[in-house]
């Protein structure tokens, strides 16, 4: 389930199914896709921001109902700014949101993983998200130890950008979108097309 709502000029799109670990569907992707959609296409939307109700911000996918491979590459097709703000547990296909993610904080003692080996499966579009973040071989490695890592370690990787209390992570994530939301639209699509 996925819950949105307009903030000034952050769209906060929410993954809304903490009872069931706000697992991602091809229902949940696609209408996460439609929210992103269409906060691209409002002149006052500057930034998005993710977040997720509950202790786990995504455990991963529904393996009877997964999301089409194209959902994990929207962060290359993005127009705006998109800020992820996790808390708590992200493993498999909510490390690939994040790596989606064009900025990410994460609360402190989070943790992260590639755990699909655990249950006999490999997803490609994850694994690929994931690369493009974090490089060949430590995604490898990552996917076959399904071993949990820190948020140290996904700041030291690349995959967070910043750390803060659990208190702080939503006032703080939500300033961060205000900011970029508010900047230059022109600088900001620079940016994101590195032209």
């Amino acid at each position: 389930m996925i819950r949105s709502e307009q903030d000034g000029r952050v769209r906060r799109i929410t993954l809304a199914a903490p009872l069931q670990r706000n697992v991602l569907t091809k229902e949940s992707a696609r209408a996460f896709l439609t929210e992103l959609t269409d906060a691209e296409s409002d002149p006052g939307t500057g930034a998005v921001l993710i977040d997720a109700e509950g202790q786990v911000f995504c455990g991963g996918l529904n393996p009877a109902n997964p999301p089409e491979p194209e959902f994990f590459t929207f962060g290359s097709r993005a127009t705006k700014p998109v800020i992820a703000s996790v808390q708590g547990v992200a493993t498999s296909a909510g490390v690939a949101l994040l790596a989606n993610a064009h900025i990410v904080i994460a609360a402190q003692g989070s943790s992260f993983g590639l755990t699909d080996l655990r249950e006999g499966r490999y997803y490609k579009a994850v694994q690929d998200a994931v690369v493009a973040v974090l490089g060949e071989r430590r995604s490898r490695e990552l996917a076959l130890t399904a071993r949990i890592f820190t948020t140290p370690d996904a700041i030291a990787w690349g995959l967070v950008h910043a750390a803060v209390p659990t208190f702080e992570l939503g006032e703080r994530s939500l300033a961060v979108a205000q900011g970029v939301g508010s900047a230059n639209a022109e600088a900001v699509q620079a940016i994101l097309r590195r032209s």
